[in-house]
Parts: structure tokens; C-alpha cells; sequence
């Protein structure tokens, strides 16, 4: 009986001596798992990770290698990660009274104006980028990329900007007739020549001058540059025979004599452009050119006894014109030129059409209260309510346009 005692006094002092875990006593680092994940392991997925990332950044650097410059990844740092400017969306009144439609578009997809007084440029919530006075009395505006160049049209004042800042402001020696700036910083002025009817001076970026020409035979009014700023197209009018002549000229600044020469008898050039493929589009009073420099050729679309009312050309995609078919300018069609020279399908509208733009395959026409949107193939695949007021149309995205109205800018959005 003792040794049975014995032996159940032992287990009971076992079963009072014996420690209970609790998981709230015990110190965060004893949770661990009994199998971590090894060190080496770990170290291996970082790395592969640091690879993978890099190589996307190199990626999207090489596609954007153009836009790589310090100003651009200046404007990201203040504008886009620092949110400066950040503005209290549109519409938005414009500064200045008067907007004409050939001073509004968009340098680097948000809005630029030039009105009767100032030069401003907006963020995609209407802040403002910059903004500053002029006193020209007849400005007039052309985008490139991520410049444009304002110049007193008939005057000698000029001033180029980008989206951040002032660049250059300055004065030419004659009196400017057209202006142009390629996205390589390369401008060029078209003045009147002081022994000559008309005169190309074309300059570097660091301003200095890099090449000049001289135009006896025409009154030469249009110039467009290249995107490397070598080459330019121009175009002018003079008589003969008692009528209207206008020619087009291609000029290479390694050379001293005109490239290329396309001649069209009674009808006016309004416009040149050329295209970022190195050849170039035009559009006259009586038909639509396209000019294949590289095969030294050019193939032309007439109108048809239409009459054209309005126009948009793009170094991208080439030109959309608006033709209509009554003499009060409705019952428009659309007619499209892309960069390869091939017309695409005309659109019947049926509406006058006020505006113009064009898209990855979308053309935006602005009617005078709508916009609608086609494809390449002229369906209608989306629509959106504009202020009544609208003037001038341009996309933004392929879901967002900026309007000019009579006294403020609107932003759309396109539902597809």
C-alpha cells in the first residue's frame, strides 16, 4: 500500500509541476514557422525581381527615347508627382477676349491658346502651366510635338514655347508671312525679301542661322519643316497667263537648288504639311494633293464641284477635309488622305460640319451642338453632346476632346 502511495503522490506532484503552454505568453519570434523559407531562396527572387523591373523601365525608355529630355522629365516630377497646378477642372474661361480657331490646339495633349492678349497653356484639370502677355496684333499659332511658335503674322515679333516655359523670344528682320518649328527644335520664318518677293531663313535650335533661300517668281506664303528640320515644303501663288498659278516647292537645306516642284494652274494652296514619313500633303481650293517626295510624284483628289469648308492636316495621319455639297457649306461629306496617300471611304453627314480630328482610326467630326465619332469604314460608333458654341475640335485620348468655344474651353468624354 505504501509503494502504491508512493507511486500516485509521485504522479500527482508530476501533474502540479507540469507547465501549461499559452501562445500569449509566448514572444513573437517563437510563432516562426519550423521550415522557413531558406535565406538563398529569398535572395534568388529579389534578384529576379530587380531584373524584371529594370527590364521594363529599359523597355518603356527605349519606346519614349524621344521624349526623354530634361525639360519633359522636369514637367513629370513638378507636374504629375508633385501635382503643381492642379486647377479646378473644366469649362474654363479663356484670358482675353477672342480665341480665333487657327490659335488653339494641343502641345503635348493638353490645350494651348493664344488670344488677343496672352499665350497660355493648361493642365488636364484647366490649372495652368504658364501663361504670358503679347502684344501682337495678328498672332498666329503652330504646334509641333512639344513646341509651338507664336509670331505676329505681317509683323516682325515671334516667341516659342513649350509646355513649361518661355523658350525664345525674337524679332525677325522683315515682315513674317508664315512660321514653322519641327520637333528637333529646328525653326524657320518666311518673310518678305527685301531684293526677292519672298524669303526662307531657317534656324538652329541654339537660335543661330542655318540656312537661307530666296523666292524671285512667287509670293511664296506656307512653309512646313520636316521632323529633323532638314527639308521643308512650301507653297505660293503667282500670274500667268493673265491667271493664277501656285506651285509647291520642296527644298533640302544641303542643297542650293529647289528639290522638287509641283505646279497647279488656277487653283490657291491654302495649306502644306509634311509628314512624319518624309513626304507631304497639301490642300488647295479645288482638290487635295498628296506629294510622294521619295518617288518624286504626286497624286491628286478633287473636290468635285464641292466646296471645302473645312480642313485639318497632321504630320501623323495626313489630312480630313469637310466638303459640301450646297452652297451655304451643309450637307457636308468627310473625305480623308493618310499618310500612305490612300483616300479612305467618304462620309455623308448630311450636317455642316464645324471641325475636324483624327484619332488610332477615329475620325471627330463637331456638328453645332454634337460630335460624332467614325471609324475608317464611316460608321458611326460613338456620339456626345458639345456646347452650342463650339468651334474647334481636338483629341486629347482616344476618349477625350478639348473644344474652343466663344469664351471658354470645354473638355469631352466618348463613351464607346
Amino acid at each position: 500500500m505504501k509503494k502504491a502511495k508512493g507511486r500516485y503522490q509521485n504522479k500527482e506532484r508530476r501533474i502540479v509541476n507540469r507547465k501549461y503552454m499559452s501562445y500569449e505568453d509566448v514572444p513573437l519570434q517563437d510563432y516562426r514557422d519550423n521550415d522557413p523559407v531558406p535565406n538563398n531562396l529569398t535572395r534568388k527572387f529579389f534578384k529576379v525581381f530587380v531584373i524584371l523591373f529594370l527590364s521594363v523601365v529599359l523597355v518603356l525608355a527605349l519606346m519614349n527615347i524621344d521624349n526623354l529630355t530634361p525639360d519633359n522629365i522636369s514637367h513629370w516630377f513638378q507636374y504629375d508627382f508633385l501635382g503643381k497646378t492642379e486647377g479646378d477642372g473644366y469649362p474654363i474661361d479663356f484670358d482675353g477676349t477672342v480665341v480665333n480657331t487657327q490659335n488653339f490646339d494641343l502641345l503635348d495633349g493638353v490645350p494651348v491658346y493664344c488670344s488677343d492678349t496672352a499665350i497660355t497653356v493648361l493642365n488636364s484639370n484647366a490649372g495652368e502651366y504658364q501663361t504670358s502677355q503679347h502684344a501682337f496684333a495678328n498672332p498666329i499659332t503652330n504646334v509641333c510635338s512639344g513646341y509651338a511658335m507664336i509670331y505676329n503674322a505681317n509683323a516682325t515679333g515671334f516667341k516659342i514655347i513649350n509646355r513649361e516655359k518661355m523658350i525664345y523670344t525674337g524679332s525677325a528682320k522683315s515682315k513674317i508671312f508664315s512660321a514653322d518649328i519641327s520637333p528637333s527644335g529646328v525653326y524657320a520664318l518666311l518673310t518678305q525679301g527685301e531684293d526677292y518677293l519672298s524669303k526662307l531663313t531657317v534656324y538652329r535650335k541654339d537660335h543661330l542661322e542655318k540656312y537661307t533661300y530666296s523666292f524671285a517668281d512667287y509670293y511664296v506664303n506656307r512653309v512646313s519643316l520636316n521632323r529633323d528640320g532638314t527639308r521643308a515644303v512650301l507653297s505660293g501663288i503667282s500670274a500667268k497667263n493673265g491667271g493664277l498659278i501656285s506651285s509647291v516647292y520642296v527644298l533640302d537645306f544641303s542643297q542650293e537648288k529647289f528639290l522638287q516642284k509641283y505646279d497647279f494652274e488656277d487653283s490657291y494652296i491654302y495649306e502644306v504639311k509634311f509628314l512624319d514619313n518624309g513626304n507631304a500633303v497639301a490642300v488647295g481650293e479645288k482638290s487635295a494633293h498628296y506629294i510622294n517626295i521619295q518617288e518624286n510624284k504626286k497624286k491628286d483628289f478633287p473636290y468635285n464641284s464641292r466646296n471645302l469648308t473645312t480642313y485639318t492636316l497632321s504630320r501623323n495621319y495626313g489630312l480630313i477635309l469637310s466638303l459640301s455639297n450646297s452652297p451655304d457649306g451643309r450637307d457636308c461629306d468627310i473625305m480623308m488622305v493618310n499618310a500612305e496617300g490612300d483616300k479612305l471611304s467618304e462620309i455623308q453627314t448630311g450636317q455642316q460640319i464645324l471641325s475636324l480630328d483624327y484619332r488610332n482610326g477615329k475620325i471627330a467630326s463637331l456638328f453645332s451642338s454634337s460630335v460624332l465619332i467614325y471609324n475608317e469604314e464611316g460608321k458611326n460608333i460613338a456620339s456626345t453632346k458639345a456646347s452650342v458654341d463650339a468651334r474647334k475640335i481636338r483629341f486629347s485620348s482616344d476618349s477625350v476632346l478639348y473644344a474652343l468655344g466663344k469664351s471658354r474651353i470645354f473638355q469631352l468624354s466618348i463613351d464607346y
